[in-house]
């Protein structure tokens, strides 16, 4: 039994352990919000809804497809049995008080009363549609690292670092836990001081920081909508209830002031505002951790309009195959740049031979 077996895994430690499990000759139980992971494990899913347990066959896209089937079909029982009940009890309400219609009344009563009300399916939740503003545009080169050196104590982290993050850039920091990425991107944000070297941010660059652990950016005074509404240019109330129920704030929690939100609800609001109000490069470190897995569609739908610069950190495989175009894997101080995404990095770093091996993440 496992509970988001895959949540501090680095790519090599995911790699293993999906070929680990892909031979398992046992039964597995598992929670998980890494889609690509359940579809190279799960051979069922279970859905648990209002207090139901719904089985489905076959992994987790196969039960994106089965789930949307069995609603269509509910649907359309319900319907022609509102249908059906709309024209009995018409008759009923049109010949009630007509005596030589009494038994064909009496009949047709019966027929309802005997019959077995269908309950309306609960359409499964969706995402919000919503076109989001573009961000100003910046110069050609966004930020400049230059011999950039960084250390911790008497640990070396970097040293005379030199990269540049370009305008319309989607890069994914890749590497072993502890390797430094999130440093790294630290530094690109500015919010580290670095040993040496040289941080240059364009002239026209507008930078936004996200990691799960900054609340510093939200008015605690403020509800979860009024954050989001007075955002940027605003939104009206209605997409802005919509572009929250995508990110699980649904019905009265939106009227919670952000001071009682826990941290991944307030993790969750900052990723909203980013969305609302986008700067022209965002660095994002594990955008998905508290979110569900209709919520990572919806980040990753929002960021695939996005035009400005995008660096992040993720270990949600899906996430990075939707988004990076090119990779930066790190490891003992080095930053290797590869020119292409996921699967092109799995390819030229030679962990494609482990995929083959019978790991398909």
């Amino acid at each position: 039994m496992l509970d988001e077996p895959t949540n501090h895994l680095d790519l090599l430690a995911l790699l293993w352990f999906q070929r680990y499990l892909t031979n398992y000759p046992g039964a597995i139980l598992m929670i998980s919000h890494d889609r690509d992971f359940m579809d190279a494990i799960a051979e069922a899913v279970v859905e648990i809804d209002e207090q139901k347990l719904i089985s489905y066959q076959g992994d987790y896209s196969s039960y994106l497809g089965e789930r949307e089937l069995r609603y269509e079909q509910k649907l359309s029982a319900w319907r022609n049995q509102k249908k059906e009940i709309d024209r009995v009890q018409e008759f009923i309400d049109r010949f009630r008080s007509v005596a030589s219609k009494a038994s064909q009344v009496q009949s047709r009563v019966k027929q309802l009363e005997k019959m077995k009300t269908l309950e309306k399916p609960r359409a499964p939740r969706k995402i919000f549609k919503f076109h989001f503003p573009d961000p100003p545009r910046s110069n050609q080169k966004v930020i400049e690292l230059d011999k950039v050196s960084q250390s911790y104590g008497e640990t070396q982290i970097y040293s005379e670092l030199d990269l540049v993050v370009e305008r319309g850039d989607r890069t994914v920091l890749v590497g072993p836990n502890g390797a430094g990425k999130s440093t790294l991107l630290k530094i690109l944000a500015g919010t580290v001081p670095i040993d040496g070297g040289a941080r240059k941010a364009g002239y026209a660059t507008r930078l936004g920081y996200y990691s799960q652990h900054r609340s510093e950016l939200l008015d605690e005074s403020k509800s979860v909508l009024e954050e989001i509404c007075t955002t940027g240019a605003g939104m009206r109330e209605e997409d802005a209830r919509g572009l929250l129920g995508s990110f699980l704030f649904r019905r009265e929690d939106v009227h919670k002031k952000v001071r009682v939100l826990s941290g991944g609800e307030k993790s969750r609001l900052n990723l909203v505002k980013f969305l609302v109000d986008p700067p022209n490069l965002l660095l994002m470190d594990e955008p998905t951790t508290h979110l569900d897995l209709l919520s990572v569609e919806a980040l990753i739908q929002a960021l695939k309009q996005f035009s400005g610069s995008l660096v992040f950190i993720s270990h949600d495989v899906h996430f990075i195959r939707k988004l990076a175009e090119q990779t930066w894997h790190i490891s003992d101080g080095k930053v290797t740049r590869y020119s292409g995404g996921y699967d092109y990095y799995l390819e030229k770093s030679g962990l494609l031979d482990d995929e083959r091996g019978g790991v398909t993440a």
